[in-house]
């Protein structure tokens, strides 16, 4: 009975250390035989990854945090990470630390840099090259800042915050507020005078717009006419009528030669013209200077007021006479036929 008791608590120390086992290896991400893939990253921070942290893509678990070591130079980490999963990597991978929930545990995840371009990755040498046994290429990564560090920088930027009231309270005094409020005032009536202004502009161009429109109603108007005068004189010019004036033109002009030529000739030209016109008119002075005199008949007639009686009261009679004889043609003429 007691062999069977001791047998008993044997297979369950046994079972319990195999379980205990078991789960460590699952802890740790132990892949059981399936087939694995190690992957490198350099960055300048680890944050609070440890080893053993899951590793993600897209959200999935593929593998996890096998080392985190710094480099011989100091001047970055290198994480290990082990993938259980046999996943296409992106054509630019890269490796993002951060947390992975809101205990504190964190995670490195694979990404695309494309996704991130305001993350700076590092920028891994060109001679750097992976572990021995863990093929390439080596990854650029990136650590989000940790809780202490933006709790410290949220600390740094409330001192910043209280020197700057501080420096506002000294400089915006009692006397400051008044001028700013004569400021704002001046500003108030700077305002109103541009409103006024821009109002007076407006009416302004609006009167220049609508002269400009007038302008430009009449200038069509004016092209119109312009382009009606243009088909007429096409029309006139493509009369056949044109041919006959312009040989008549033509014509005249020869005329007009001819004439100049006569009136040029010295034999019975202009001048022998205005000689004979000049004789002509001596003696119409001639004529006038004795008709004044009272030479003639006419003469005596234009100076002698009683014969120029004489001579109205003779055609008013023979007026007389010529007007009865139209009313009595029997009292003067006398015709009989036997």
């Amino acid at each position: 009975m007691s062999r069977g008791r001791e047998f008993l608590v044997g297979l369950v120390i046994i079972v319990a250390v195999a379980v205990a086992v078991v789960g460590t290896l699952w802890l740790q991400g132990t892949n059981f035989g399936r087939p694995t893939r190690t992957v490198e990253a350099l960055m300048l921070s680890a944050g609070q990854l440890d080893e053993g942290n899951p590793v993600t893509y897209r959200g999935v678990r593929i593998g996890t945090v096998a080392s985190i070591t710094v480099e011989p130079s100091g001047d970055a980490i290198r994480v290990t990470m082990l993938l259980t999963d046999p996943v296409e990597l992106p054509p630019d991978p890269a490796v993002v630390l951060g947390p992975e929930s809101l205990f504190g545990d964190w995670q490195a995840e694979i990404v695309s840099v494309a996704r991130f371009p305001r993350f700076s990755f590092y920028d891994v040498p060109p001679d750097a090259s992976t572990s021995a046994g863990v093929p390439g290429p080596l990854l650029g990564g990136y650590a989000l800042p940790e809780i202490t560090r933006l709790t410290a920088s949220a600390e740094q930027i409330s001192g910043n915050l209280a020197d700057l009231t501080d420096r506002l309270e000294l400089t915006f005094n009692d006397e400051t507020a008044a001028n700013l409020t004569a400021a704002i005032g001046n500003v108030e009536a700077i305002t109103e005078d541009l409103r006024a202004l821009v109002e007076q502009q407006s009416a302004v161009a609006a009167s220049i717009t609508a002269n400009a429109d007038s302008a430009l109603l009449e200038v069509e108007q004016a092209a119109i006419a312009a382009r009606r005068s243009f088909d007429r004189v096409d029309g006139l010019l493509a009369d056949e009528q044109i041919d006959s004036i312009v040989t008549n033109m033509r014509v005249a002009s020869a005329g007009i030669r001819d004439l100049a030529a006569d009136l040029s000739d010295p034999e019975d030209g202009l001048a022998v013209t205005l000689d004979r016109a000049d004789s002509a008119l001596a003696r119409v002075d001639r004529i006038a200077a004795r008709l004044e005199a009272g030479e003639g008949s006419l003469g005596r007639l234009l100076t002698d007021s009683t014969l120029a009686v004489r001579t109205e009261e003779v055609l008013r009679s023979l007026d007389f006479l010529l007007q009865d004889v139209r009313e009595n043609p029997g009292r003067y003429v006398r015709l009989s036929i036997f």
